[in-house]
């Protein structure tokens, strides 16, 4: 799932008080806008991931539910595809999963075309990304 922040920037209390929020223990559980997209499965996790300047992950959850379609987040005329995912882990920007790692170790995904809908992992590469987060979120 992507985030620009000169797009959307709307996080209750600023993101780094959602970090906070988070890294206290509390999961953040929020709407998010997968676009068209109706293949979102409660259950699939839901990478984070920064773009428009500082790409990268910064964030972890879990899908709660289905898609669902519901006003669109910057044009009330119009409609979205939303899901609710619950996010149980959030690192400040500068403490970002760097775009340039993710290209080499995992290189199946198009870490500089990626939408702010989202795209689906593989297993595989998304064991990786799970054993890279942990290293990024444990300080190694």
């Amino acid at each position: 799932m992507g985030w620009n922040p000169g797009l959307w920037d709307q996080w209750p209390g600023g993101y780094a008080a959602v970090v906070s929020r988070v890294a206290g223990g509390s999961p953040f559980v929020t709407q998010w806008s997968v676009g068209a997209r109706r293949e979102a499965q409660p259950g699939a996790d839901a990478w984070l991931l920064r773009q428009g300047g500082s790409h990268g992950i910064i964030g972890h959850g879990v899908v709660l539910t289905h898609p669902y379609e519901d006003t669109h987040f910057a044009d009330p005329r119009r409609t979205a595809m939303f899901v609710d995912v619950s996010f149980d882990s959030m690192v400040v920007e500068e403490d970002r999963l760097p775009r340039d790692v993710l290209e080499v170790v995992v290189p199946e995904v198009a870490w500089r075309f990626q939408f702010r809908s989202g795209n689906r992992v593989a297993r595989e590469p998304n064991q990786r990304l799970h054993d890279l987060w942990r290293q990024v979120t444990s300080g190694d």
